[in-house]
């Protein structure tokens, strides 16, 4: 019931699919240390952590959650370092994130979401994070202790450069692009974006046209020549992005 409120509440479109994924991520969090959703671009990761938190929420459990993106900085902005004239340490991102959490009480659930390429530089880093010990242990030798009230949450397209013993640590949730309906991402993005008196001329026009032109793109990919690669659903987000105050077709 919650969950459906919050669909309500962000203006999508209730999945059963995508459901099913949340309570599949739920019992993957209460067993596992670390969690990691796999799919391509536009099938739904963030949406699945955020629906389920905001749904968390309204039922009491108080959620905290802090995001980064590991793979767009250098391992020592990451994970902290030492300066090597004065000797003194500096905090990165996850490890000040790190100490925020720990500090947290034990009935405040904390997720510290890692939206991005998995990469050994970094991930290897947190391999005694995600198994029974829960410690992090940082580049000056200091170590911080998780608490059971704290979790991971990796977003990427793929796992090829985890090691085996990173994935064998953490759970797994897997989203496939079938799971997704471009019909569904179009009715959300009109739902958010246009107002109530142009919703219906708009809905006819993205019938009639956008579709089609989405169609034709999909099924003519060798006559076009992307710039970079695109899924069926971000190639929709995208013709959305250009739709914004449309007023005349």
């Amino acid at each position: 019931a919650s969950i459906k409120e919050i669909y309500q509440e962000m203006k999508l479109v209730y999945m059963d699919r995508q459901v099913q994924k949340m309570l599949e991520l739920y019992e993957q969090l209460r067993q596992r240390m670390g969690v990691v959703l796999v799919g391509p671009s536009g099938s739904g990761k963030t949406t699945v952590w955020k629906v389920l938190q905001a749904a968390l929420n309204k039922m009491g459990t108080t959620i905290k959650f802090y995001t980064m993106n590991p793979k767009s900085m250098p391992r020592e902005q990451l994970l902290g370092h030492i300066d090597i004239d004065t000797r003194e340490w500096f905090d990165g991102v996850l490890t000040n994130s790190a100490r925020i959490v720990v500090k947290e009480p034990l009935d405040t659930q904390s997720w510290i979401i890692c939206d991005g390429d998995i990469d050994p530089e970094w991930i290897e880093s947190l391999n005694s994070v995600l198994d029974d010990n829960r410690l992090l242990t940082m580049p000056n030798g200091e170590r911080i202790q998780f608490g059971p009230n704290v979790n991971f949450v990796f977003e990427t397209h793929d796992l090829s450069s985890a090691s085996p013993a990173t994935i064998s640590r953490m759970g797994m949730i897997f989203l496939s692009e079938e799971d997704m309906d471009v019909k569904h991402l179009v009715q959300s993005w009109l739902a958010s974006n246009v107002g109530e008196s142009e919703i219906q001329s708009m809905s006819l026009w993205v019938e009639d046209y956008f579709f089609k032109a989405i169609e034709w793109l999909n099924t003519n990919t060798n006559t076009v020549d992307y710039v970079v690669q695109q899924s069926a659903l971000g190639l929709a987000r995208n013709g959305l992005s250009q739709l914004r105050d449309v007023s005349a077709k």
